[in-house]
């Protein structure tokens, strides 16, 4: 299997499962295992599959999916997120990270700018501080957007 195929292989798993990631997260608060928790057998053979085709592990994606998982497990810590968005950071982060550092960097960095922006327009609304948010969709959109992104910037390259 090309390099590329390996790739996209966790991003095509996450295409079928953003939809209604986001629907569930938005209705019930919550990122049920039995859809994000395959991503990482997804990730782990793609990550497997670079190494063995190209002698080359794919720190990037590990550092990303460790790093973003560790630093939302920090704020589940401390009760700003719930342990589906942890368990969801993983894998998003090392679907991104074999992309590229960039789209690594962008995912995490994305999905907590639009979740401020939404947050800040709910409490311009509401005035209350007490309405809950489900992350679950910023992270899959700042996954997306660091996509569309890296390919465009590849692209024009």
């Amino acid at each position: 299997m090309p390099t590329l195929a390996l790739t996209l292989l966790p991003l095509s798993y996450l295409a079928l499962v953003s939809i209604p990631l986001m629907v569930i997260d938005v209705r019930e608060h919550r990122l049920p295992n039995w859809l994000v928790l395959p991503g990482y057998l997804v990730l782990l053979v793609a990550m497997a599959g670079v190494w063995l085709t190209t002698g080359n592990f794919p720190w990037v994606a590990l550092a990303a999916a460790i790093g973003y998982f560790v630093f939302l497990y920090l704020l589940a810590w401390l009760g700003g997120m719930g342990m589906g968005d942890v368990k969801l950071a993983g894998v998003l982060g090392g679907a991104s990270g074999l992309l590229s550092l960039q789209a690594a960097l962008i995912a995490p960095i994305a999905a907590f700018m639009l979740a401020g922006v939404v947050s800040l327009a709910v409490w311009a609304v509401t005035r209350s501080m007490k309405t809950r948010i489900p992350f679950g969709p910023f992270m899959l959109a700042g996954l997306w957007l660091a996509v569309g992104l890296t390919y465009f910037q590849s692209s024009a390259s």
